[in-house]
């Protein structure tokens, strides 16, 4: 899926490959004893950040973007390809550009009204243990205070307003996540991989019922 809108000013092309987690993820990867051994592992720290997702009537998730405000800050993904495992977003961050794009959009939002008039959709707060890798792979393990863990490999390469790229680059980003991943993949195991966002959804519904 290629965007149905220009590239913003100072827009970031963020491609990433999520991972299964377990207790022993972060401290695994902290000691960083496996073979071939990451190479320049640095240690970014530990932060915590609120997401609150909005949309309404679906119209933002059904042309593949998730707006949302991350610590008081807005911010929109616009899928670029990919799934919900393996993505490729364009990323914006600032109340003005998105305002823009729901305008691009034709969601009926008021831009001067509270939240823009979007509704609520998600909320939850993560801890997030971050690493630089090999200079250039940015290594997440993520855990929710509902209860989910997920790691996510990423690359991000800065996109200019008059970029003429067909999907090109993601593709060739991704394909280097993925050969770093499979090289290492004592750090990252394969198995069945849920997003964040999918897992509240289905946390939410799992608690409604019982």
């Amino acid at each position: 899926m290629r965007p149905v809108m220009p590239i913003f000013k100072n827009a970031v092309l963020e491609v990433e490959r999520k991972f299964v987690c377990n207790p022993h993820t972060t401290s695994i990867i902290h000691a960083n004893r496996g073979f071939p051994r990451l190479p320049n592992l640095i240690f970014k720290g530990q932060h915590t950040f609120e997401d609150i997702y909005y949309d309404l009537n679906e119209v933002c998730f059904s042309h593949g973007v998730w707006v949302r405000k991350r610590n008081g800050t807005w911010q929109a993904k616009i899928r670029q390809g990919g799934d919900f495992t393996n993505s490729q977003f364009d990323e914006i961050d600032g109340a003005e550009d998105v305002a823009a794009l729901l305008q691009k959009l034709h969601v009926d939002a008021s831009i001067k009204a509270e939240n823009f008039g979007l509704s609520e959709l998600a909320r939850f707060v993560t801890r997030r243990d971050a690493w630089r890798v090999a200079d250039v792979y940015e290594v997440v393990v993520d855990s929710t205070d509902f209860g989910h863990s997920v790691g996510e490999v990423e690359l991000q390469q800065l996109l200019e307003p008059d970029n003429k790229d067909d999907g090109t680059t993601a593709v060739q980003m991704d394909a280097r996540i993925k050969d770093f991943m499979l090289k290492h993949s004592w750090a990252f195991p394969s198995g069945k991989v849920v997003g964040k966002l999918s897992a509240y959804f289905e946390w939410t519904r799992a608690n409604k019922t019982s």
